[in-house]
């Protein structure tokens, strides 16, 4: 009896097996037979005699992937690595990926992909990168069962993923338990979809992955970033969130101050960056501000980043402002990039007798397609920044000033701050600075007020004539009379009477009444 039983425990097994072998080939899969001459396979050893194998299905019109790995792979892939890539395909459906136990990174990119096959990574476990960017994914095809791996007893066991990449497609919206499974993940890219808002499950998501170190979320639409996101994100060091929609820097931010190391905030309507945009950012060494349209200063404050090594703050076309004196709180700044703003000077406040470098370590100080006012204060600040020591700008692009008038046009490695502070710009030359607006200045208030003084008196004459010139014509019965109504022939006889003499009208009046008793004996 036990013989049977054993038995029949073995061959379950062995069904169990062959059906894992088989990897649901009830759906159609791409053909093996032969696949190294159809796809490019490639085999190499490390110097630790680890093999590395390569199977390169990318742009061959294949509407699935393999039911198997190539022969050519062997059948024991443990201590291996395979490197697989599907992409340019037309795979809508990713299937279950064939069983091994070999350290695998997976890509299927700009593929059409809208739908996984659960569980994708069941006899996969030691999967470490997922490259699924640029397909049609949407957030109903992200389910928790998509990354579980084998079953063991009472539980499924997490795999190895470290790497996904999910940027460009259609997610919406994440899974509250999306990545349980995934305890190793360290770096996820969701740039370039549709997570305008990220609500509570979404947030508890991303919340959830304690150990991940570098986010993507750019070009999302986002407009806040919620307090509970970072909370237990102790290990993240890189954050992109450019291209986004925040007004004001995410105050969220400030829960990474010992771990961020780079942060990204290009491309988002920032209008103004003040004191309290990065506080307890103390470990930040590189930090992106470049190409924000709306931005006008950068208050001071904002730039006290002790740890900062490399600055980008270009192509901002309103920035007026930026206080450079924050950034001497940078010793170990090695790259700025100030240029394509509308800066005109720059200042850093040092004492007269400072002759050390603010940075030591500068290597790059790019500061062309700036409207520079060439000023001692300017050319000072630049040669206490190490210039011209430092690269100013590429080749391509040469900073020169754009006033005063004598110097505009002048390449700025041209001029030293002896020069400027020393030369003497004649009085018509000079720039007024804080000069008021042409109706504020003075000679143009008292032009207006003798303008207005002289149509008021003007006014007051004209207006004086008008009455004296009515009261006259009043005076001479040429003013308004009342309308006297009379007959037709009375009024006819009146005026003509009173165009001809006593004479003429008198005759006129006879012949009238002699006509009158003429024409009247017949009708008597």
């Amino acid at each position: 009896m036990k013989c049977k039983l054993l038995l029949l425990l073995l061959s379950m097994a062995a069904l169990l097996l062959s059906l894992g072998v088989a990897q649901h080939e009830d759906i159609p899969y791409q053909a093996v037979a032969n696949i190294c001459e159809t796809c490019t396979c490639l085999s190499a050893q490390d110097n630790n005699h680890r093999l590395h194998q390569t199977l390169n299905c990318a742009m061959k019109n294949f509407g699935h992937i393999l039911a198997r790995w190539p022969p050519e792979f062997g059948s024991q892939h443990a201590g291996m690595e395979i490197v697989a890539s599907y992409s340019g395909n037309k795979i809508r459906l990713l299937q279950q990926l064939p069983a091994t136990n070999a350290t695998l990174t997976f890509s299927c990119r700009h593929c059409g992909m809208q739908q996984l096959q659960e569980p994708l990574f069941m006899d996969v476990p030691n999967v470490e990168g997922l490259y699924l960017s640029w397909n049609e994914i949407a957030d109903d095809a992200l389910h928790p069962a998509l990354f579980r791996g084998p079953f063991n007893a009472t539980r499924y066991e997490p795999i190895a993923l470290k790497d996904l990449d999910l940027s460009h497609n259609r997610i919406s919206r994440l899974d509250r338990k999306l990545f349980e499974h995934t305890p190793q993940l360290r770096k996820l890219a969701l740039a370039h979809n549709r997570l305008s808002v990220l609500d509570a499950a979404t947030t508890a998501s991303l919340a959830s992955i304690t150990n991940l170190e570098r986010l993507d979320l750019s070009h999302n639409g986002l407009l806040t970033l919620p307090a509970e996101l970072f909370a237990h994100h102790s290990n993240l060091y890189q954050l992109d969130i450019s291209g986004n929609e925040f007004a004001v820097v995410p105050a969220s931010i400030q829960q990474l101050g010992k771990s961020l190391l780079h942060l990204n905030l290009a491309g988002n309507p920032l209008a103004k960056i003040d004191a309290h945009s990065f506080q307890q950012l103390d470990a930040l060494r590189r930090l992106n501000i470049s190409e924000i349209a709306m931005l006008r200063s950068i208050e001071l404050g904002a730039l006290q980043l002790p740890a900062l090594e490399q600055l980008d703050c270009a192509r901002n076309p309103k920035l007026e402002r930026l206080e450079l004196s924050d950034l001497r709180h940078s010793r170990n700044l090695t790259q700025l990039d100030i240029s394509q703003n509308a800066l005109t000077t720059l200042t850093l406040n040092v004492s007269g007798n400072a002759t050390q470098a603010s940075w030591p370590r500068l290597r790059s100080l790019a500061i062309a397609g700036n409207p520079w006012y060439c000023s001692c204060e300017l050319l000072q600040a630049l040669e206490h920044a190490g210039a011209p020591q430092v690269l100013l700008q590429p080749a391509s692009a040469v900073a020169r000033c754009d006033t005063p008038y004598l110097l505009a046009g002048l390449p700025l490695t041209n001029l030293t701050a002896d020069q400027i502070c020393n030369m003497v710009i004649p009085k018509k030359y000079r720039a007024v600075e804080d000069d008021p607006p042409r109706f504020l200045r003075r000679r143009y208030i008292i032009l207006t007020v003798i303008i207005a003084s002289v149509v008021v008196v003007a006014g007051l004459i004209i207006g004086f004539i008008v009455v004296c010139v009515r009261r006259r014509l009043k005076g001479n019965d040429y003013g308004v009379q009342p309308i006297r109504y009379t007959s037709v022939r009375g009024s006819n006889l009146s005026a003509f009477s009173q165009l001809q003499p006593a004479s003429v009208t008198s005759k006129f009046n006879n012949a009238a009444a002699n006509a009158g008793t003429t024409t009247g004996a017949p009708n008597a």
